[in-house]
C-alpha cells in the first residue's frame, strides 16, 4: 500500500481513503520549485505595475489624455502581453 501511495505521490492515508471509497481522487499537481529571488522580483515588479495602473486610471478619470498618459498605457498593454506569452510558455514545461 506505501509503495503504491508513493508512486501516485499520495499519503498512504489518502489512498487507502479512496480504495474504500471514503473520499473522491484528487490529484494535484506538484508544486514547482522556484527561486525565492525571482519570487521577490516578480513580486516588486507587480506592485510597481500597480502603482502605475492606478496613476493611469487616475489620470483618464480626470480626463488628462496627454502624450505621456497614452505612451503609459501603451507600455503597459506591451508589458501584459509579455507577461502573459511568458506564462503561457511556462505552463508548457
Amino acid at each position: 500500500m506505501r509503495a503504491k501511495a508513493e508512486a501516485a505521490g499520495l499519503p498512504a492515508s489518502t489512498l487507502l481513503r479512496e480504495a474504500l471509497g471514503l473520499t473522491e481522487a484528487r490529484r494535484r499537481k506538484p508544486i514547482p520549485r522556484v527561486d525565492p529571488a525571482l519570487v521577490l522580483a516578480v513580486g516588486r515588479i507587480g506592485g510597481n505595475l500597480n502603482q502605475i495602473a492606478r496613476w493611469l486610471n487616475h489620470t483618464m478619470k480626470v480626463g488628462r489624455t496627454d502624450l505621456d498618459t497614452l505612451t503609459v498605457a501603451r507600455r503597459l498593454v506591451v508589458i501584459e502581453r509579455q507577461l502573459a506569452a511568458l506564462l503561457d510558455e511556462a505552463r508548457r514545461c
